[in-house]
């Protein structure tokens, strides 16, 4: 019930008409939605990378800070209307260009990437802070728990 809240909350305040949202879907890929998709993907492999690393609080909150840092850009994104199914392919293109990319450049860019959602954090809203963080923590802490389900199941 809370989900479908917050939900509906965002989508009420960002105030989204259908023709906006057509409009978005037919122009061809926005550079902002670029740059989302590829930090969202840096993101996310970094939190695979930490999932790696022995647990700690530390560590975890590491996690969710670079949670935050992709679901701010993917809120700002959807706020400046992609929509799925363009969101989730160019999510999975971004992932493919990540891989591909030297560990070096990969450096190179998180740290492009970290500066820039840092910023976008300061621009948003409070309400849209809170939404971010709110969603990013129950990520984070679902994450954690599959963690420890699954180190508990071992023999």
């Amino acid at each position: 019930m809370f989900r479908h809240l917050v939900i509906v909350t965002c989508a009420a305040l960002l105030g989204h008409t259908a023709a906006a949202q057509s409009e978005a879907a037919s122009a061809p890929p926005n550079p902002f939605f670029l740059e989302a998709a590829d930090c969202a993907a840096a993101f996310e492999a970094r939190v695979i990378e930490r999932k790696a690393q022995p647990r700690s609080e530390a560590r975890n909150q590491a996690i969710l800070h670079d949670t935050e840092l992709g679901f701010v850009y993917i809120g700002v994104a959807y706020r400046r209307g992609l929509r799925n199914p363009a969101a989730d392919e160019m999510l999975k293109a971004a992932e493919k260009r990540w891989s591909q990319l030297s560990k070096r450049d990969q450096a190179k860019r998180l740290a492009s990437c970290v500066t820039q959602a840092e910023q976008l954090m300061e621009d948003v809203s409070g309400l849209e802070r809170f939404i971010v963080k709110n969603r990013a923590s129950a990520r984070v802490d679902r994450l954690l728990e599959k963690e420890a389900q699954a180190t508990q199941a071992k023999p």
